[in-house]
């Protein structure tokens, strides 16, 4: 009886509100399928997406800088003030004003876009269709704008509206078509988007008004007191802009006659994009998932808007759909995802500023129901392997076995430390019998100064140490450019010598003494080629966050979150350290947004940099580990788990998320200790597996079912080079002198040379990992078989000088043993009995033992097996 009344109680208590999902609204297609709807669209969740589908906020349409048929939107739509007083603003067009509050049918965005009046842009729409109501319903309800600060933009009276004041009708005209274009071709470069030079912006009245360093640029009403007349008559000796000349008298004429009418500006040319009370906070999909069986099968996505006043609403019918590989899978406008080959990708669907990424598989052809990696999951391997074979088991993938030894220590020694593994080293690996000899491989390699070397080499990558830009701007390198380059090497590679943590390293780099003083690196911030602060912001992102900011210094983001305000703000924190590379101190109070993750107060004599240090400290912090152990799984299989490794963006998703997330959160944990991320992949069965493809993953480039060869990175060809051709007794200290190894000291140096070019050694000039390049080219096969380099090597070599001395002097030489070390010197391995007879073959028919071994050697150089790390 008591369990009676307790389970009675339990089904009349009242169920919590924030446990009750909310109901989704319908889609827009749906509620705006008759004309008679009664809901009011929202310029925000309706209108501007609506556009977005259509095509019309696109560069190449009316989203382009200078927009088409004077009609410009904001590129991808996320300027909401200004689209909105683009479409209320004067047509200059015979068919009528592009909005009719009074007479919606007529207005002319929709006559354009179902054709009843000529549209470069074709039909983007019928007449009757759910868009067309959609318009037409939200142009006769008074077409608002989106909510800012608690209220929508005025519907604005149409252009023919007697009570507009003429003045105000002839200066906007002369805004639109005299001063915008003198301001884009003269003045935007500096002081345009995201370029403030003289804290001067010309991004929008306001900014004009205020003026920079010199005062306030324009008096409306009043040109004899405005510095930017001033400026441009060239009347003051210290101010005379633009720079590259005076601008023809007609021009300054009417600057001058804009100041007179009180520099109108029209809403539609303001750059300064305003934030809306409505935030999207969440974009869903559903299924979260697919998983085709057959080719030809098809399955709709279901996109679901989550605001944060709490509505849900299915948006799939104004979302814009891209699928990141159509041999995989093609996406319809409509969300309708076909399956067109095997593998997986992901469909990126976009609204507003949210983007969402939808992983689609196919299993390989003949696997009958994929296994969803429960077994690989729950198994005692290692737990990189759990997460890479349990996609693996998904897609029907059979993994390439393990490679063999001689494999193995030729991959591990090029990837930890850059370097060839000797003969010697090569036959006392393969007479090890020991079942942990791979593990204490890895370990005596971690313990080399080649290690400390090789990877000091790629920090230096991704921080962009470069002799160039350090101290000039000039394509050649000056000596102190080498000298502090070097001394940058030095620093990290002290630091990587004793293993200190990688977030202290780049605290070193962060927070660095401008003055030079202390235990810091200041040359990462006086680098010449940051000029401004949006370069500075970029080279940050970019080198300790993994992110590419470019494309929002100048509008929304078209794969990203990122908008101009945030760009904006960001770049603000490096203002004082990119203007005087001497102090990193903010001179006024500030409220800066960083990136997205919450905003930062600032006051006078903080440095700016210190909050963002702290920020990617924090171990919630979305991109800071993530992006380097990303970079350095890259630098062992040629591919990032995001891949390409700079790009963190939610339209280019981690091919194994939890085996990211799973190594990021070790990372942290293990306290930023790079060996330990070196160890843990470097001991898995994935790192380890062969390069020979079995029947189910031949094609498999993306999910780690077996090695891809790649090619061994430029400094590395160099130093092999040379190692090879070293005597017996020189080849440990060609080896082990980082002095004169490109992958070491030397790097510095020999950064743009023709060798170091021809292999893809990147001059680490700009913002982007894609600047090493390790793909083969037909003129690297040129410089191995005719280079001056490589034929300097042979002819010096100390081996061959040896082998040409014994044959002089009638010394017996077993060619058999020669045969072995040419394979042992090159590619890390004995001979074949194939490869053995070709070679005695060869030797026999040389003029001369020495000439004939230096043809053995000069063809293994040349070889596939050589220039390949597989």
């Amino acid at each position: 009886m008591k369990r009676l009344i307790i389970l009675l109680l339990l089904l009349a208590s009242p169920v919590r509100a924030d446990h009750v999902v909310p109901k989704t609204i319908r889609p827009a297609s749906d509620r705006f399928a008759q004309r008679d709807a009664r809901v009011v669209p929202d310029f925000q969740r309706h209108v501007v997406p609506l556009l977005g589908k259509l095509g019309c906020n696109s560069a190449k349409c009316h989203g382009s800088f200078q927009g088409q048929g004077d009609f410009r939107l904001s590129l991808f739509g996320f300027d909401f003030h200004s689209d909105h007083a683009a479409l209320h603003a004067d047509a200059y067009s015979e068919e009528g004003g592009r909005l009719h509050v009074g007479d919606s049918e007529n207005s002319l965005i929709l006559r354009k876009a179902t054709e009843q009046t000529d549209h470069e842009g074709g039909q983007r729409f019928e007449i009757g269709s759910w868009q067309h109501h959609l318009l037409l319903r939200w142009i006769e309800t008074g077409a608002k704008g989106a909510i800012v600060d608690g209220s929508q933009g005025d519907s604005h009276e149409d252009a023919e509206n007697p009570g507009t004041p003429i003045t105000e009708q002839s200066g906007d005209t002369l805004f639109r078509e005299s001063i915008q274009p003198i301001l884009e071709d003269h003045c935007y470069e500096c002081h345009g988007f995201n370029s403030r030079k003289g804290n001067f912006s010309l991004n929008n009245r306001v900014s004009l008004l205020a003026g920079g360093d010199a005062g306030p640029a324009v008096v409306p009403g009043k040109p004899g007191e405005s510095l930017l007349l001033t400026a441009v008559g060239y009347s003051d000796d210290e101010l005379q802009m633009p720079p590259s000349g005076k601008l023809p008298e007609e021009k300054i004429e009417a600057l001058k006659k804009w100041i007179e009418l009180g520099a109108p500006w029209p809403d539609e040319y303001d750059f300064a994009p305003q934030a809306t009370d409505q935030k999207l906070v969440a974009l869903r999909c559903e299924p979260k998932e697919i998983l085709f069986r057959e080719p030809g099968q098809t399955q709709q996505l279901r996109i679901i808007a989550e605001w944060d006043d709490g509505t849900r609403e299915d948006v799939t019918c104004l979302s814009r759909f891209h699928t990141n590989d159509d041999a995989i899978v093609r996406i319809s406008t409509s969300g309708l995802a076909t399956s067109t080959g095997e593998g997986d990708t992901h469909v990126i669907a976009f609204y507003d500023n949210g983007v969402a990424a939808i992983p689609m598989l196919r299993p390989n052809r003949g696997v009958g129901s994929p296994s969803t990696g429960e077994q690989a999951v729950i198994s005692d391997a290692h737990p990189i392997d759990r997460f890479v074979n349990a996609k693996l088991e998904k897609l029907g993938l059979t993994p390439s076995e393990a490679c063999t030894d001689a494999e193995f220590l030729r991959r591990v020694s090029i990837d930890l430390t850059g370097t060839l593994p000797t003969p010697g080293e090569v036959l006392a690996f393969l007479g090890d019998n020991s079942q942990d000899r791979r593990t204490r491989k890895i370990e005596e390699l971690l313990g080399r100064p080649s290690y400390a070397a090789w990877w000091t080499n790629k920090l230096c990558d991704f921080t962009g140490c470069n002799p160039k830009s350090i101290s000039s701007l000039l394509e050649v390198a000056r000596e102190d450019g080498y000298v502090k380059a070097s001394q940058w090497y030095e620093w990290i590679l002290e630091r990587v010598e004793r293993n200190e943590p990688y977030d202290r390293i780049v605290a070193g780099l962060m927070l660095a003494d401008l003055s030079g003083r202390g235990d810091s690196m200041p040359y990462f911030w006086t680098r010449q080629s940051l000029e401004e602060p949006k370069d500075t912001a970029m080279s940050v992102a970019h080198a300790f966050l993994g992110i590419q900011l470019q494309c929002a210094e100048c509008h929304k983001h078209p794969f990203d979150q990122w908008t101009q305000a945030d760009f904006n703000d960001f770049s603000l924190f490096f203002d004082s350290v990119t203007k005087t590379k001497r102090r990193s101190i903010t001179d006024r109070e500030l409220e800066l947004g960083l990136l997205r993750s919450g905003q930062v107060r600032l006051s006078p004599g903080d440095d700016p940099r210190r909050p963002i240090m702290e920020w990617m400290q924090n171990p919630e912090n979305p991109w800071f580990a993530r992006a380097f152990v990303n970079r350095v799984w890259a630098g062992y299989f040629n591919r990032g788990i995001v891949d390409p490794p700079d790009q963190f963006t939610p339209a280019n998703p981690p091919s194994h998320p939890q085996l990211l997330n799973w190594l990021a959160a070790g990372f942290v944990e293990n306290g930023y200790d790079m060996k330990w991320l070196h160890r843990q992949i470097t001991n898995s069965q994935t790192y380890q597996r062969s390069w020979k493809p079995g029947e189910t993953n031949r094609n498999d480039l993306r999910n780690f079912s077996r090695t891809i060869p790649r090619r061994i990175p430029a400094e590395v060809v160099y130093d092999a080079m040379k190692q090879v051709a070293a005597a017996p007794a020189e080849q440990e200290e060609v080896r082990s002198n980082l002095r004169r190894r490109a992958s070491g000291h030397l790097s510095m140096r020999m950064a743009g040379t023709h060798a170091m070019k021809v292999f893809g050694k990147p001059d680490r000039s700009i913002n982007c990992d894609c600047e090493r390049v390790n793909e083969p080219t037909l003129l690297q096969a040129i410089f191995t078989q005719n280079d001056p380099l490589l034929r300097m090597r042979l002819a010096d070599s100390g081996w061959i000088i040896e082998i040409e001395d014994a044959e002089k002097t009638g010394e017996s030489l077993d060619t058999s043993i020669l045969i072995e070390q040419v394979w042992l010197r090159t590619v890390g391995r004995l001979p074949t009995e194939a490869d053995r007879a070709r070679a005695t073959k060869h030797l026999s028919e040389s003029p001369t033992l020495t000439e004939g071994v230096v043809d053995l050697l000069w063809a293994m150089m040349n070889s596939k097996e050589f220039l390949l790390n597989h």
